[in-house]
């Protein structure tokens, strides 16, 4: 007996195949515990049970279509947020942000998507993506500048990414925006823990997000180029976004292979 193989099958990069120390996908929906569409559980996937819960508080809801059609968690930006289960590992000065999100509402507010620690400030560690009004900073560490971009289109969906390191980059949709330096990491503490659609972790307010959230990665190095290219397009052809990525870019094209 003889066997004859005729074409392949086709294997795109995902996040599964590097280190992270979070990975939550709201397009698995088995990673989602919900209730009457309100999430309780957003299960972490990246094996060191950092999962985001909300046991006692305003939970946010579960939208099948919530984002470019796709799945995302939807938070009202007024009380509701998920809670990390865990912070330990989660060093945000050597690693690497992702975010796919879109936000509702634009003007007039300070908000912010992801956050986690505090410092003797009173600010925080890592916040992917925050916004006072139109204009979004994202950091990684406490920075002294921030990456300061321009304005943010509101309802439009996007990619940001922070990578840290003692010069942090900020990029969306795979363009760079801004750049920022940290300070000493004597100054660093994550006692406050870590919170997905506020920011919770600042002790001088909480900072709601009004918007959606579909996935939310962080890499345990700074990302090079090539890695953070990679995420990026795994990102843009996964919720529908390449047409934001630069005509440049790598992956805008097929996705990454591994």
């Amino acid at each position: 007996m003889s066997w004859v193989i005729t074409g392949s099958q086709k294997v795109n990069w995902t996040p599964s195949l590097i280190s992270t120390a979070l990975w939550l996908d709201a397009a698995d929906a088995g990673t989602i515990t919900q209730s009457g569409g309100l999430v309780s559980t957003w299960a972490d996937k990246s094996g060191t049970s950092k999962n985001a819960t909300q046991s006692g508080g305003a939970r946010p809801a579960y939208s099948a279509t919530g984002l470019n059609s796709k799945p995302a968690i939807d938070f009202d930006g007024t009380d509701d947020d998920l809670v990390l289960s865990s912070v330990t590992g989660l060093d945000v000065v050597n690693q690497s942000f992702f975010i796919v999100a879109k936000r509702d509402n634009a003007a007039g507010r300070t908000e912010i998507a992801f956050a986690v620690g505090s410092t003797a400030t009173g600010d925080c560690l890592a916040d992917t993506p925050r916004w006072t009004d139109n204009i979004m900073y994202s950091q990684v560490g406490y920075t002294s500048n921030r990456p300061t971009p321009t304005s943010v289109i509101t309802d439009a969906p996007y990619i940001n990414v922070v990578t840290g390191g003692s010069l942090q980059l900020s990029y969306t949709n795979g363009t760079l925006i801004g750049t920022g330096t940290t300070q000493s990491t004597s100054n660093f503490s994550v006692a406050n823990g870590g919170f997905v659609g506020s920011g919770r972790a600042i002790s001088t307010s909480n900072r709601y997000f009004d918007g959606k959230i579909s996935e939310l990665i962080i890499i345990s190095s700074v990302a090079a180029l090539d890695l953070r290219q990679k995420v990026e397009g795994y990102l843009a052809h996964k919720w529908g976004l390449t047409a934001n990525l630069p005509a440049g870019h790598p992956y805008k094209v097929n996705p990454p292979a591994p």
